[in-house]
């Protein structure tokens, strides 16, 4: 009978069900809050952790390694590798390593998730991690024991692993210079320079076959898409963000148009329409696109997640492979 009194003056007294809703969310946050500090007390006690490494900002920071070069201020962009933990049953939260891409459950949803040094700009993760990256310099690793009210406010604390690769006071400055040395190490100059991108065919198409790619032809290629990662004298450019090389079916495209007949690509950013407009059907290409002429200052991000797939500032290269031009009919 109490039951049913309380389901009656539910639907009654409007009143009483604000006072008893409110009430019964107050007593669920305080248990949620309960156990989350019971979970990180025994943690840090399992672990041999000092209350000495909690910070003023009410994380635990952790140095394995001190690092020697800069510590990233307001507006510097970062270059790190991590791993987010739950501290609950240590599942992974999230990491750019491929060796625990199959570890991570939600990996199989975020299919254009990049597994590379992550480029962003410093201040803009969660409280937690931007704490744990001021106290932080160049080549140094620790490890960060984060309680939820400074990660994502559900309850549950986690621990990242983290290492900084590179502060960037100037992004501009820096991809420019990686661009330098990554054309010079390549064999690309001022010959190979065509509308702002940098441009060598890998295979050329019979030497008769003159005719290039016009407006609203439909061009049919497949592509790679790359970028280049690293510093001057360790750069790396196997990084895959967007490849049809293994579709069903060719990307066809009305040039001039963008506009996709079939198959599929990410974007087209104007660096690679620029590499489409000098080539032959038959012909296979580079094309080195500075990141003004790929995806800018915006970068790709995906647009059901929210995740960084080509971050800002970013040398880009495509690999194109042109299979066939074909005129609008009545051509």
């Amino acid at each position: 009978m109490r039951t049913s009194f309380y389901i009656i003056s539910c639907f009654s007294l409007p009143l009483l069900v604000s006072v008893f809703f409110t009430s019964c969310v107050k007593d669920d946050w305080k248990e949620s809050k309960r156990a989350e500090t019971e979970l990180l007390e025994n943690y840090l006690r399992e672990n041999n952790i000092s209350e000495d490494s909690k910070t003023e900002g009410g994380i635990y920071f952790i140095e394995e390694d001190a690092g020697t070069g800069l510590s990233p201020a307001n507006n510097d962009y970062v270059v790190i590798n991590y791993v987010g933990r739950y501290l609950v049953d240590g599942s992974i939260h999230e990491t750019n390593y491929y060796s625990l891409k199959a570890d991570w459950a939600n990996s199989q949803y975020y299919t254009f998730f990049v597994f590379a040094p992550l480029k962003f700009r410093y201040g803009f993760s969660i409280p937690g991690i931007n704490e744990g990256l001021a106290m932080m310099k160049e080549g140094g690793k620790a490890t960060l024991i984060i309680p939820s009210d400074k990660a994502f406010y559900d309850f549950n604390p986690l621990e990242y692993e983290v290492e900084l690769l590179n502060v960037i006071k100037d992004p501009v400055a820096w991809e420019d210079s990686i661009l330098a040395v990554y054309i010079a190490e390549n064999g690309y100059d001022s010959t190979t320079l065509f509308q702002n991108i940098y441009f060598r065919e890998t295979l050329t198409p019979n030497p008769g076959d003159t005719r290039t790619v016009q407006p609203n032809d439909t061009v049919i290629f497949r592509y790679t898409g790359r970028y280049v990662t690293g510093y001057s004298g360790q750069l790396n450019d196997t990084v895959i963000f967007d490849t049809n090389t293994d579709d069903m079916v060719s990307l066809k495209l009305v040039y001039g148009k963008n506009e996709i007949i079939k198959g599929s690509i990410l974007a087209m950013p104007k660096g690679l329409v620029s590499a489409l407009d000098s080539m032959r059907a038959g012909t296979h290409a580079t094309a080195v696109l500075p990141f003004t002429e790929a995806f800018g200052t915006d970068g790709l991000v995906s647009g059901i997640y929210g995740y960084t797939i080509v971050p800002r500032y970013q040398t880009v290269i495509y690999d194109i492979i042109l299979e066939d031009i074909r005129p609008p009919l009545g051509k």
